[in-house]
């Protein structure tokens, strides 16, 4: 089942039990940390989950209002709001008047309706957006326990952008090099990007670690983290778009449905790892081609 089919799952699930959502069920429906799947469902359907929620909420609200004649403080408690000015406030906000004063005419012209995701073989159409990115190569692989020992954004206070600025601005790819013995497979690869505990919506994720793969039992130099990358089936993909937005935001979207396609699914304990190669990425951006590839390492099992 692809992410669209899960999104769309996730979407009457929560139509379903709207004053009551269950975030733990959402991320068991989709498999996929709840974080990373706030961020995905954003993108799908251009409107953050706690967003569109809220909108769902208020609708309904209205409705109980308008053509059951609720008491409006007992429809503000019943849907989650600690009094009836927030509620009245949110109200006006979706309805431009506030609850008391609601009618018909613009209860149709304001009401916020349920998503309905439409898919497409070659694309997929949401909202009217395209998605642009496409997977050039994807195979699947068993690998081996491998260190990964970079700079983790934990350790900087910086974010996942500002954190490439300190791995090459302070020379610590210079650092890696010196290891380079010890290095796996980083011949075309100018540093890798771990990335996991996706806990919102807003950014990619809380831990995030650039560097490069290592023997384990490497010595991890001073001001540097470690992660061992525990060995199993991975899937591999190339996937291309017009730029790192473009192919970030729809990466796991089109890995996790090809992957589904082909028998697996990804594993729920759940990390992608960026694979900045000179070849496919690095050298397309200097001569400033149109389209760039980025590699992608992602945990998964047979479904």
């Amino acid at each position: 089942m692809d992410i669209l089919n899960k999104t769309q799952i996730v979407i009457d699930l929560i139509e379903a039990n709207m004053l009551e959502v269950n975030y733990e069920m959402i991320a068991k429906v989709t498999g996929i940390p709840i974080g990373l799947y706030q961020r995905i469902f954003t993108y799908i359907c251009d409107i953050s989950l706690a967003a569109y929620i809220r909108k769902r909420k208020l609708t309904i609200a209205a409705k109980m209002i308008l053509l059951d004649k609720r008491n409006i403080t007992d429809v503000a408690f019943e849907c989650g709001y600690e009094n009836s000015s927030s509620f009245t406030r949110a109200f006006k906000e979706l309805f431009l008047v506030p609850p008391a004063m609601i009618t018909e005419e613009i209860y149709k012209e304001q009401a916020y309706q349920p998503i309905s995701l439409t898919d497409n073989d070659t694309y997929y159409v949401l909202k009217g957006r395209k998605i642009m990115a496409d997977i050039v190569k994807l195979e699947y692989e068993v690998t081996e326990d491998k260190l990964l020992i970079g700079v983790c954004n934990k350790d900087y206070g910086v974010t996942t952008n500002e954190l490439w600025n300190v791995f090459f601005g302070q020379q610590l790819d210079k650092k890696l090099a010196e290891l380079e013995e010890k290095q796996i497979a980083m011949e075309d690869c100018i540093g890798l990007g771990y990335m996991t505990d996706f806990i919102s919506d807003t950014g990619l994720g809380d831990t995030y670690i650039i560097g490069k793969y290592f023997e384990v039992g490497t010595p991890i130099p001073a001001g540097m983290a470690g992660k061992i990358i525990k060995g199993g089936m991975i899937v591999r993909a190339q996937v291309r778009g017009k730029n790192l937005d473009e192919i970030i935001n729809n990466s796991y979207i089109l890995i996790s449905s090809m992957v589904e396609k082909n028998g697996y699914i990804i594993d729920s304990d759940f990390y992608w790892i960026e694979n900045y190669t000179v070849s496919r990425y690095c050298d397309a951006v200097e001569r400033g081609d149109s389209q760039v590839i980025l590699d992608w390492e992602m945990p998964c099992r047979k479904g």
